[in-house]
């Protein structure tokens, strides 16, 4: 069974936050861990970064953080 994961605008929307900011996160070396798929294992269109729910939920709980959106 594949672990749930959430695409930059869901989490964004789950925190309250712009897309823009979780991609300079990650460009910072900054935020909640991460996981990218292959540029030619995605099929066209796809989101290629996703973020597993157990690490966000993970991360929200060291963080102090209450998402928006369950």
């Amino acid at each position: 069974m594949t672990e749930p994961h959430l695409t930059t605008d869901q989490l964004a929307a789950r925190w309250g936050l712009r897309p823009s900011t979780l991609k300079s996160q990650r460009a910072r070396g900054v935020g909640p861990p991460y996981e990218t798929a292959e540029r030619l294992a995605s099929p066209l269109g796809a989101p290629r970064v996703r973020y597993s729910l157990a690490q966000i939920q993970a991360f929200e709980a060291a963080h102090n953080i209450t998402p928006l959106e369950p």
